[in-house]
């Protein structure tokens, strides 16, 4: 409890809670009660069931909760006198369990709709009053030149804003986007300002040291070459007697990062570092659709390491598991120079290779690898989908599993490929 106290409630303006697998509330914090008071008329008590299931909300939350114990992040929005709030249901894994411990319930408002309620339509040419809008701001012309910036803004950048455009300091991938907001006066969008990537007060408390150890320490990719991402929110607003935009600046890296962990840890197995049942599954539905489509070929293999127990009992678990990781290490080097082909752990002793070649070529491939495996013992069955005629990627798994213990029980240490359907 102190953990969820020390991380969450050390974080100004977080709304949010965190939820056991069983429904429990674990720990809210002091806004997100307030909050959660306010618009469900929630008692946040720890330790008992949420939500507590009286009002048409609490249902839509309480589905939201469902699909995220089942590995989907989902979201629902809740309108409150004009302004807009987003209810986020992600789930989460802590400690070392293999498995969906729990999720994070998080409440957000849009930036633009606290702009447009707690600021004037028309701002003067004042800094102190420019100075008093509570977000990183800047007023840009129709063009989107900066003709002045608050004093929180400019604390966060390296260089001098006044009389830059604002479409030369993002990456250049959203500057179609963002000259339409300009040109419209309203909207958002997100990126990278390489200018900010020193700000080190732009955010004001880091969760990843506590992140990291909840979540593997499996780093994120939202934050490249120490680069921020930021979301840019335009309003219309009057300066010096003309039509401008004020554009305020939301860092949203750590949410980014956040997610990337959590959709990781969904999809890659922890300990060899390959794509994990659930990765497997989302690769072959959209590979087995893909190739039906374009007429292409596809095979999938699918290997049981036959002494896995043995390892494990002989040589102890870690021990054991050195040796995995090493069966998994050559296979991607094997993999590497064949392109077209994506490696998965189906289960603690079975491994899975979708190819995009024929059965043929797939059981070649499926030898090669038993026959450089030297500590490992392999059976492997291979399902082809152009030769096997496939209506469902159920089957095309079951047939490659049916091949597998066909192998098994031939006397092991070979490959079978399945029978036409």
């Amino acid at each position: 409890m102190s953990v969820w106290s020390g991380v969450l409630d050390s974080c100004p303006g977080l709304l949010c809670c965190v939820i056991n697998i069983r429904g429990k509330l674990l720990y809210a914090t002091h806004g997100y009660k307030a909050v959660a008071a306010r618009l469900f008329g929630h008692k946040c008590n720890e330790g008992r069931n949420y939500p507590p299931l009286i009002t048409e909300l609490d249902t839509a939350i309480h589905e939201a909760l469902t699909a995220a114990c089942l590995g989907d992040t989902n979201a629902i929005e809740i309108s409150e006198g004009g302004k807009i709030w987003e209810l986020t249901a992600s789930p989460l894994k802590f400690g070392n369990g293999s498995e969906i411990s729990g999720v994070v319930l998080k409440l957000s408002s849009e930036v633009s709709s606290q702009t447009a309620q707690n600021l004037p339509p028309v701002i003067q040419s004042n800094p102190e009053i420019l100075n008093s809008v509570p977000f990183r701001a800047g007023i840009v012309d129709a063009h989107g030149v900066f003709m002045a910036v608050n004093k929180f803004l400019a604390s966060c950048v390296r260089a001098d804003l006044v009389g830059r455009n604002i479409i030369e300091l993002v990456d250049p991938e959203v500057n179609s986007d963002l000259t339409n907001i300009i040109m419209k006066r309203s909207g958002c969008v997100e990126c990278t300002m390489p200018d900010i990537s020193a700000a080190e007060n732009f955010y004001p408390f880091d969760l990843t040291p506590y992140l990291d150890d909840e979540l593997n320490e499996i780093p994120g990719d939202a934050e490249v070459d120490g680069l921020r991402r930021v979301r840019i929110h335009a309003t219309p607003v009057e300066w010096n007697g003309s039509q401008s935009i004020m554009l305020t600046f939301e860092d949203v890296t750590e949410f980014r990062r956040n997610h990337e962990q959590l959709r990781r840890l969904l999809t890659v197995d922890a300990h060899t570092g390959v794509l994990n049942r659930r990765g497997m599954e989302h690769v072959i539905r959209r590979k087995f659709s893909g190739t039906i489509e374009e007429a292409g070929h596809l095979s999938l293999i699918v290997m049981r390491i036959e002494n896995f127990r043995v390892l494990n009992d002989a040589r102890g678990f870690l021990p054991a598991g050195r040796i995995v990781r090493g069966f998994v290490r050559g296979m991607q080097r094997y993999l590497a120079e064949r392109p077209g082909n994506v490696l998965g752990r189906w289960s603690d002793d079975e491994f899975m290779i979708l190819s995009e070649c024929s059965g043929a070529a797939a059981v070649v491939m499926a030898d090669e690898i038993r026959g450089k495996s030297r500590d490992v013992l392999l059976s492997s069955g291979v399902s082809d989908l152009t030769g096997g005629g496939y209506s469902s990627t159920g089957e095309f798994i079951g047939a490659a599993y049916d091949a597998m213990a066909e192998a098994v029980k031939s006397g092991g240490s070979s490959t079978v490929l399945a029978r036409n359907s």
